[in-house]
């Protein structure tokens, strides 16, 4: 039976790369029901976090085939960068990968060495057989994929702020994803995202990674700030969180009732 969509064309990095602001939303509760709401919005993109939330690769997956009905795309934090889950995630179909932590040009080189076949790294060859070559239905998948992943390095420290432009400038990334938060806490100001410090670093980082000719994406707490984020040139911005979402409608739904019983 002959495919109907072109499941390896990697939409949210054309958007990007055309400077195409990209709205998002994270997702740390590992649940397709919890993925499908989510798709059902107009976000465009879904910041699976797999860092931080209670995801695996098997929960991953099925977020991402759950929400392949949708326009919008799966991007998938992974924990930390190495060989075997660079593979898994890219053999299970996940295009876009965001790497925590990076801080230099070097972690960048080898992260893509490992995300990538021969000449340039080391992957192993088994896409044929599983769901990113869709078990065998993409038969130029090989010819494809170095256009169409989107590895993203994320910046969120004072060492990575250091060696933005090493990081940045290595070929064949899909961009830069910056953690304002992580970074805030680097610099000594707990999570005051908004010091002037931490404002001066955010601001110097977008707009130097977009002289490069880079894409680049962060997070925004306030529609303000999602504002001067884009304004300064952020492609791609991850706009809350299914948790904080859940925990904002719960209080405010039982205050209001309380204030209307009076009670």
């Amino acid at each position: 039976m002959a495919m109907t969509k072109d499941f390896l064309y990697n939409q949210f990095k054309r958007n990007i790369e055309a400077g195409k602001l990209q709205y998002g939303v994270a997702q740390e509760i590992p649940s397709a029901e919890v993925a499908e709401i989510l798709a059902t919005t107009e976000y465009d993109w879904l910041f699976v976090d797999g860092e931080h939330g209670a995801h695996d690769i098997r929960s991953i997956v099925e977020i991402a085939r759950t929400i392949e009905a949708y326009n919008m795309t799966p991007v998938v934090r992974i924990p930390e960068a190495g060989t075997g889950i660079l593979k898994q995630y890219l053999d299970s179909g996940i295009h876009n990968i965001i790497i925590p932590k990076v801080e230099s040009g070097e972690e960048v080189e080898q992260i893509m060495y490992w995300a990538s076949y021969a000449p340039r790294g080391n992957r192993g060859m088994g896409a044929g057989a599983v769901r990113a070559g869709r078990y065998g239905r993409i038969t130029d998948y090989l010819e494809r994929i170095n256009d169409e992943m989107c590895i993203l390095p994320q910046i969120e420290s004072r060492k990575g702020i250091e060696n933005l432009e090493a990081i940045a400038s290595v070929e064949g990334i899909g961009g830069v994803f910056l953690g304002p938060i992580d970074l805030a806490v680097d610099m000594g100001h707990s999570l005051n995202i908004f010091h002037p410090e931490v404002e001066e670093a955010m601001e110097y980082a977008i707009k130097r990674i977009r002289e490069l000719g880079v894409p680049v994406g962060t997070i925004a707490l306030t529609p303000e700030q999602a504002k001067r984020f884009a304004d300064l040139g952020a492609s791609f911005l991850g706009l809350g969180a299914d948790t904080q979402f859940l925990v904002q409608a719960a209080d405010t739904a039982l205050a209001t009732f309380k204030s209307s019983i009076g009670k």
